[in-house]
């Protein structure tokens, strides 16, 4: 089996370090970046399996850089996974909120803080397969 790469796009380096580190912990590749642009970036120029997206970044949030990747030839297929510690801030059904995004729907979401073993089986579930 490949080792799948994930690719972590947060704004906040404590939680790209937690993340790519328990990912690599459960046999993924993992890269980060700590803003949506720079997301972007290595997103395109070296597609990974999955992205792992916070929705509250500055300059750029979360869903305005999934509506990117899903508009990009290259990335449009990867299965994005929303990060997000605002859902009582935002709405009361974050589910709810994000079918308003109708083709640019993530494929998950998580909210903060992340439980290892939620963020794992989400995982598995939207790439079909675990990591090695």
């Amino acid at each position: 089996m490949t080792q799948l790469r994930a690719l972590v796009i947060d704004d906040e380096p404590d939680q790209t370090t937690y993340l790519s580190t328990l990912l690599k912990d459960h046999g993924w590749e993992a890269r980060t970046a700590n803003s949506a642009d720079e997301g972007l970036t290595l997103a395109q120029a070296d597609v990974p399996d999955v992205v792992l997206l916070d929705v509250m970044m500055p300059e750029r949030g979360g869903l305005s850089t999934l509506v990117a990747l899903r508009n990009d030839e290259r990335t449009k297929s990867v299965p994005v996974v929303l990060v997000t510690g605002i859902q009582d801030t935002l709405t009361h059904d974050f589910g709810a909120f994000l079918d308003r995004f109708k083709k640019h729907h993530p494929d998950a979401y998580l909210e903060k803080p992340i439980e290892p073993e939620k963020l794992l089986s989400t995982l598995e579930q939207v790439c079909g397969t675990k990591a090695e």
